[in-house]
């Protein structure tokens, strides 16, 4: 299936639940940036089709799909009677009819994480005579073994284009792909969580949202091929909310890892698979780029809450004493200690805003305020998750120090102002 099939319209028959393939109901599928939506030729009898899988078999390229995530919706007249029926759906797998989607290798990109990568991608030869020499490999390919049994596969595959009118003009295009390869077949679920765990990792190391493209499943297909049997067609809702990278924003540099991007891996495949906790905290608030105050520095509390347990033990400890060890873990981060009265601050205001202690009201932060303790917060988090990947305190402070948005959320002064 190429990419421009996502914009064609399939016709079909489909079997819902409940009905069996005896029942099946014709309709059109549509592909597009927001999912799959059937628009269907008789009405729907009122089956719940809320989180169901739906089968379908196609007229066109593709000839078969397996829909999940669905959900129905319906036009009435003045009376109740249903006029038109639809269903939509988030994630659609096309090129298969069953309920136990997988393979044997799972491909996809993640544009942007090649930056964090920096891998060189051409050398530039000028000889005596100024000519110029350009050395690229068509196809350059990197495989790492992960500790849970699968390999990584890296791949840049590379092309030229361009022009001869007089004036040349050349652009090289070397986009890269992965590929999951597990010791055996998988669902896709268990494609997908890995999946999700690289993302998260390159979203940490570069402090930025990342969104699959070309989710490709080889089952059937030979892995060898380079043509998978199932193509993957998933909307995610944030997706819309890209903006340009900045290296300056990065956490730290490929670099000052040298060489060690497998390890790096690996600790966090580990550090995700024993301790999701305090990441899927973390993330709940890095996902919603602080699009709510109040639960930007709860699920910040409850991550940095959950490191500590890590560190020290799940002994019962009152919220100030926690922040008060990572305070001083960490002194060498700050040029100004936080003081124990903005700390007993950040302990009142959680307890009011998750707990709704009314005693508190008065005393507990609203406001920018809350965004401040949020990203600060955050800041503490990002230098304990390095550290647990097995970067040195110092390494981890020194490593960041080019992070500006690190260095005023540790001193507080993220969202100058007066508080609302």
């Amino acid at each position: 299936m190429t990419d421009h099939d996502a914009d064609k319209i399939y016709l079909g028959h489909f079997w819902l639940p409940h009905r069996g393939e005896d029942s099946a109901v014709e309709g059109v599928m549509a592909l597009d940036r927001h999912g799959a939506t059937i628009r269907l030729r008789d009405l729907l009898d009122g089956d719940r089709l809320d989180d169901t899988t739906i089968f379908a078999r196609l007229q066109g390229r593709c000839t078969q799909a397996t829909l999940f995530n669905c959900y129905g919706s319906w036009k009435r007249n003045g009376t109740g009677e249903i006029l038109s029926s639809r269903v939509s759906s988030t994630l659609v797998a096309m090129g298969c009819i069953r309920e136990d989607v997988g393979g044997y290798c799972c491909e996809f990109r993640l544009p942007g994480s090649e930056k964090w990568l920096n891998d060189p991608c051409f050398d530039l030869e000028i000889g005596d005579a100024q000519e110029m020499h350009l050395h690229f490999r068509a196809l350059e390919s990197f495989e790492s073994v992960l500790t849970n049994g699968a390999t990584l596969e890296r791949t840049y595959r590379a092309s030229i284009t361009g022009r001869r009118s007089g004036t040349e003009s050349y652009e090289i295009v070397r986009k890269m792909i992965y590929r999951l390869k597990p010791d055996s077949r998988l669902i896709l679920d268990k494609h997908w969580a890995m999946l999700n765990q690289l993302k998260r990792l390159f979203e940490f190391l570069m402090q930025h949202r990342l969104f699959y493209e070309d989710i490709k499943i080889y089952d059937a297909s030979p892995i060898i091929s380079y043509e998978p049997d199932i193509k993957i067609h998933h909307f995610e809702s944030y997706s819309n909310d890209q903006k340009q990278l900045n290296r300056h924003e990065f956490l730290i540099y490929s670099y000052e890892v040298e060489g060690k991007v497998d390890a790096l891996i690996n600790k966090w495949m580990e550090l995700m698979a024993e301790h999701p906790a305090p990441l899927q905290h973390y993330f709940h608030a890095f996902d919603r780029q602080r699009k709510d105050r109040v639960l930007h520095f709860v699920w910040n509390v409850a991550a940095l809450e959950e490191l500590h347990k890590m560190r020290f033990g799940r002994k019962k400890l009152d919220l100030i004493d926690r922040l008060k060890a990572m305070r001083d873990r960490w002194a060498g981060a700050f040029h100004q200690m936080p003081s124990d009265d903005v700390l007993r601050h950040i302990k009142d205001s959680r307890h009011y805003h998750a707990h709704a202690a009314a005693d508190l009201r008065t005393k507990a932060a609203k406001g920018w305020l809350l965004f401040r303790y949020g990203d600060f917060l955050m800041a503490l988090s990002n230098l304990e998750i390095l550290s647990r990947l097995g970067f040195k305190e110092q390494e981890a402070i020194f490593f960041t120090r080019h992070n500006h948005w690190m260095r005023e959320a540790l001193d507080l002064t993220t969202y100058p102002g007066a508080d609302d």
